[in-house]
């Protein structure tokens, strides 16, 4: 069993994640729920690559 998680950003526009503005990750089980939801472990995972990469984009918002 895994989790997924699916990104989309509204016109393609690049994520600290992703170039393209869609990015689909597998993890193990129960990292999603671990991390205190969807939002949560997304939200952490863009600030840590953002952080990580000093990438310079859009401000981000998951809504």
């Amino acid at each position: 069993m895994v989790d997924h998680i699916e990104m989309r950003s509204e016109g393609r526009t690049p994520l600290p994640v992703t170039e393209t503005g869609y990015r689909s990750h597998f993890m193990s089980k129960g990292t999603v729920a671990e991390h205190g939801g969807a939002v949560a472990f997304v939200t952490a995972w863009l600030d840590h690559e953002a952080a990580r990469t000093g990438w310079r984009g859009a401000q981000l918002s998951l809504f």
